[in-house]
């Protein structure tokens, strides 16, 4: 294939830094963007030339970056030198580390501008503001992924997968602490602080922290119950609350439809009535 030349993508200015020395910056001509050292601008060249210079001793697969090829090659040998300081897992990268260590802090840096929604993880930001908000921003096209075993559709196909265990049972995730395995990773998250006992989430208005998200606790404070009952009109601030309201009518109705089978089953008996009865009531008439 042809590689283009790195050089003829590169120009080269000074500028004068706050203490009036200049300072050296390297632009790209492709995209404009500016580095401080050239060496910075060579990679970065790379991911408009396609360039992949470090090959894999171990595979047939190349990198732009002999960092990346480092970090591949644990792949091969199954070190991993980067340790989890809330818990036993160790990664092959600091990046791994760094995404892993937000499942116990909480941290979510990756914001919506449009509903304020927050992610910890630049392509969950991503997927979301395709799925919900593909009219609003450009370039985004709603695209739904359907479900062959049922009708529902989803809106990515990370989304699709994890849906797709509610038929297949599957339950890849499995706690580092006990026996219990689970089908979401966000589940397994949360079930796993219950073991390390860690509380990323705090409440600003009372203090209290909390191993999952504070949406609902949240609702005790502003009295929100977006959860409505069809059948009595009731709200709820959960809907598990609502779940178990639903039931007492569900209860309510069979007790109802079961009281009004055995009056019917009255009924029919004194309309059964024998013949003699019959004719003491016309002799009666």
């Amino acid at each position: 294939p042809n590689i283009l030349n790195i050089k003829q993508f590169s120009h080269h200015t000074f500028d004068q830094s706050e203490n009036g020395k200049p300072q050296s910056t390297h632009s790209c001509s492709v995209c404009g963007k500016d580095f401080p050292y050239a060496s910075k601008l060579q990679r970065h060249l790379r991911t408009h030339s396609g360039e992949r210079p470090f090959p894999c001793s171990m595979c047939e697969k190349r990198f732009p970056e002999k960092g990346l090829l480092m970090i591949h090659e644990r792949v091969h040998t199954g070190e991993k030198p980067f340790p989890c300081t809330f818990c036993e897992k160790r990664f092959a990268s600091q990046g791994e580390l760094r995404l892993h260590r937000r499942t116990h802090t909480g941290e979510r840096p990756y914001h919506c501008s449009i509903c304020l929604k927050s992610f910890s993880r630049h392509w969950h930001l991503k997927t979301h503001l395709e799925a919900m908000h593909s009219e609003v921003v450009a370039g985004f096209s709603r695209k739904k992924f359907p479900c062959s075993e049922c009708e529902k559709s989803c809106n990515s196909a990370a989304e699709l997968r994890d849906h797709q265990r509610t038929h297949t049972g599957e339950r890849p995730y499995q706690c580092s602490f006990c026996d219990k395995r689970f089908a979401l990773s966000g589940t397994l998250v949360r079930h796993e602080r219950l073991h390390t006992g860690i509380t990323p989430y705090h409440c600003s208005d009372c203090g209290k922290t909390f191993a999952q998200h504070l949406k609902n606790h949240f609702r005790l404070h502003t009295g929100e119950r977006p959860y409505g009952c069809d059948i009595c009109g009731r709200g709820f601030s959960r809907s598990q609350s609502l779940r178990l309201h639903k039931r007492k009518h569900e209860q309510v109705q069979t007790e109802e439809s079961a009281f009004n089978v055995k009056n019917e089953d009255e009924s029919s008996h004194s309309d059964n009535a024998s013949p003699i009865d019959l004719c003491m009531t016309e002799q009666n008439d």
